[in-house]
């Protein structure tokens, strides 16, 4: 019987055990010293060797430590003595990256991050709360280190976000930052301002767990608190029934188990309300945005999509109605410009900031109607004047190549990571092809005799040849975006 419950007590433990194993993001490995790990409202404990990270897992180095923690998706943590991280959430999907998402807390010590694959491939999926700021990646490695209240951080490749109460600053490579609280400005310093040894041995922690080296035997630490040696009672006591159970038909002067010592936290000083707060101000963006336009080819409206931090896309509708009046050849006309057009285009951020190159495909209705106005209530068409008894009216349209290419440079980035409201301009032209024109008159009593089509025909070869530059369209514009 005892053997019996013995079973069934392993069998309902293999769900949780299971469970775990599925939900684990990661690992946590001791590079040297005491590290200590607590999941959820589960009470703290010593690592030994590595142990699987989840979500809301808690982990603490202590004097002369050094932690490693390795993600699913290549994301690395280097931990420094007296440090505290918080994995508030890791989410990794394999199949779709984009549904992936990754939110730290650092209370404080010194770390250094390096970008897996999530934030790779989505930069918006990344976040690092601390005390003073929020920090978003760009494809990046850089580190942090809090020292008293102040935050300093140091860009090592890529670039980094860091947005508090004040707003926002870009930080790039080799370039390093302090700020005082999260109600102070992010001020760009050099990397002699930071005091010293505040990235001291960050470098040099492997970030590779096969170059982790044996480390000798860690001293036990401190005694734990009332509370806790209370709580560590408890589970121990629970364990050694279980034990009970399933040991009891083993020999009874079987050595006790060895005692596993309990170890005290680090706790850090919770700024729950601070990290609300930065929540808010830091929230992912979308990377879609919709930017309303107005230039030559009229009042417009685009739909963006950023791929990554030097490519996205955009579609967009522009139209527009203009009148005016011009002379081609001897006759005057009345113009009515018409301009449709709905655009796909790719855009391309070769350098930092928001210098861009365009090229694309518009589906281009764009057109031209004209009607000839009597000069002295005659028409000369082709060095012949006819009265408007002999022609009533003399009409036409201007067409251009349905699909046009566009090429062209501007500035704004609608999807950037800091991006919600922003300016963008374009510069460009669009080759839509010579103009095909279709002049016709007309006469009463209708055909209209000869040589009148022959001059129409004449006139309309003029026409074409004085708007062929129209196959050149420019393209200048301004407009406001906003990524949500």
């Amino acid at each position: 019987m005892k053997k019996l419950a013995a079973f069934f007590v392993a069998l309902a433990l293999l769900p949780s055990v299971s469970s775990s194993a599925q939900a684990a993001g990661g690992s946590v490995y001791v590079v040297s010293g005491n590290v200590f790990a607590a999941q959820g409202k589960n009470p703290s404990h010593r690592v030994i060797g590595n142990e699987a990270i989840v979500s809301d897992t808690l982990i603490n180095t202590g004097d002369k430590s050094a932690a490693l923690l390795q993600f699913e998706d290549g994301q690395v943590v280097t931990m420094q003595a007296n440090s505290s991280l918080h994995v508030r959430e890791y989410q990794y999907d394999t199949k779709k990256i984009e549904n992936s998402n990754i939110v730290f807390s650092m209370f404080k010590g010194g770390m250094r991050f390096i970008t897996g694959l999530i934030g790779q491939r989505k930069k918006q999926a990344f976040r690092l709360l601390t005390p003073n700021a929020t920090i978003g990646i760009r494809g990046t490695e850089f580190m942090v280190a809090m020292v008293d209240k102040s935050m300093y951080s140091q860009v090592v490749s890529g670039k980094i976000a860091m947005t508090n109460a004040t707003g926002m600053t870009v930080l790039g490579a080799g370039q390093s930052a302090a700020v005082a609280s999260s109600g102070a400005l992010v001020n760009l310093v050099s990397a002699s301002a930071i005091p010293a040894g505040t990235f001291a041995g960050l470098l040099a922690i492997p970030v590779n767990p096969s170059a982790i080296t044996a480390p000798a035997p860690a001293s036990i630490p401190a005694a734990p608190s009332a509370a806790a040696a209370s709580a560590a009672a408890s589970v121990a006591g629970a364990a050694l029934g279980v034990a009970g159970i399933v040991g009891s038909d083993t020999d009874s002067t079987q050595a006790p188990p060895t005692e596993i010592p309990a170890a005290t936290p680090q706790e850090p000083t919770e700024p729950a309300k601070v990290f609300d707060d930065q929540e808010v101000l830091a929230e992912s963006k979308s990377g879609i945005a919709l930017t309303g336009k107005i230039g030559t080819l009229g009042y417009g409206a685009e739909l963006n999509y950023g791929f990554s931090d030097s490519l996205s896309a955009r579609v967009g509708l522009n139209a527009y109605t203009y009148k005016y009046n011009g002379n081609s050849s001897s006759v005057n006309y009345d113009f009515k410009l018409e301009l449709q057009t709905v655009s796909a285009l790719a855009d391309w951020y070769p350098f930092e900031g928001g210098f861009r190159t365009s090229a694309g495909l518009l589906y281009n209705n764009n057109k031209v109607s004209l009607g000839a106005l009597p000069i002295g209530g005659n028409y000369t068409i082709n060095g012949v004047t006819y009265t408007s008894a002999q022609i009533g009216s003399l009409q036409g349209e201007m067409s251009f190549n349905t699909v046009a290419p566009y090429l062209g440079i501007g500035w704004g980035n609608p999807v950037a990571t800091d991006k919600g409201w922003g300016l963008v301009t374009d510069i460009g032209v669009l080759f839509q092809g010579k103009p095909k024109t279709s002049l016709t008159a007309t006469c009463t009593p209708a055909p209209c005799p000869a040589p009148i089509p022959t001059d129409v025909a004449a006139e309309n070869t003029k026409l074409e040849n004085d708007l062929r530059n129209f196959k050149f369209w420019p393209v200048v514009s301004i407009g406001i975006s906003y990524q949500w």
